[in-house]
């Protein structure tokens, strides 16, 4: 799959929804009975989509996660980024790391209110949320 730029293809209203992720900790996703979402079920979910989502201090993004492991975002603020992408299938998690300047992750995963919540590894704090999942289209 060839890259875009993503800049060309966002529109000011793919930022325009009020969810700000769930806030919860990790604990407390689990003790409200959400599970993790596996490394195959986390692909299929990912894998090949424009995903709409935020991380804390209320950035939103739109990024695009091909199949091949690269992935390319803008956030609200028009940063744009490239990076890698991977899931360890025996911790099941989604490891992201980022060219530039956004932030390197490793995260687990659980579906929360029809979104996907990730939370940090090291501190099980809230990370990032998916909101929106669009097959990728090509130009």
């Amino acid at each position: 799959m060839v890259k875009t730029n993503i800049r060309n293809k966002v529109k000011a209203t793919d930022f325009d929804f009020e969810y700000e992720g769930s806030n919860f900790t990790e604990k407390e996703v689990i003790e409200k009975g959400h599970h993790q979402l596996s490394g195959e079920e986390l692909f299929s979910r990912i894998s090949n989509k424009t995903i709409i989502g935020e991380y804390p201090m209320g950035y939103k993004f739109t990024t695009e996660i091909y199949e091949n492991g690269t992935a390319e975002g803008v956030n609200n603020m028009g940063s744009i980024d490239n990076g890698n992408w991977a899931i360890d299938y025996f911790r099941n998690t989604l490891q992201l790391k980022w060219e530039n300047i956004w932030i390197d992750t490793i995260t687990r995963a659980y579906i929360v209110n029809g979104n996907i919540e990730f939370y940090d590894i090291d501190t099980g704090s809230w990370r990032t949320t998916f909101k929106i999942f669009d097959e990728l289209k090509e130009d």
